[in-house]
């Protein structure tokens, strides 16, 4: 064999698109303690605006330029970052549980950024949260 082909579905909406990269609940592939997803925003798009009570997240842009904010829903303290594919350095941000979170694409082509937790989604686990951005 040279190469084999993994499937995945492609999850396409109006304001871009993901697609599971791997799990631990497919069976074509040897990850058990990995869940990823690709997430493609459109310019002056957004996804997310949500948080998760116990998953925990790390976000790794890939391509564009976008701006994550970040809320303690307890807290009401709020954070944002800029992420930008021309920057000097690279950086993932870890999203912890309670922590709501919204990525916005601010730039002028589509940005790519790849989102990782240690297990798949859990139902009810997300809960959406109107963070007002």
């Amino acid at each position: 064999m040279i190469y084999n082909k993994l499937s995945r579905k492609k999850y396409s909406r109006d304001d871009g698109w993901l697609a599971e990269l791997v799990s631990s609940t497919h069976n074509d592939v040897p990850f058990t303690d990995v869940h990823s997803y690709l997430v493609v925003i459109k310019p002056d798009s957004f996804r997310a605006m949500h948080y998760h009570k116990t998953k925990k997240e790390w976000l790794a842009l890939t391509s564009g330029k976008i701006k994550i904010v970040l809320e303690n829903i307890k807290t009401k303290e709020q954070k944002s970052i800029v992420l930008d594919e021309n920057s000097e350095e690279f950086n993932m941000i870890y999203v912890p549980p309670i922590i709501s979170h919204v990525v916005k694409n601010i730039g002028r082509k589509n940005a790519s950024l790849v989102v990782f937790s240690k297990t798949a989604e859990i139902p009810g686990d997300t809960i959406d949260y109107d963070m007002g951005v």
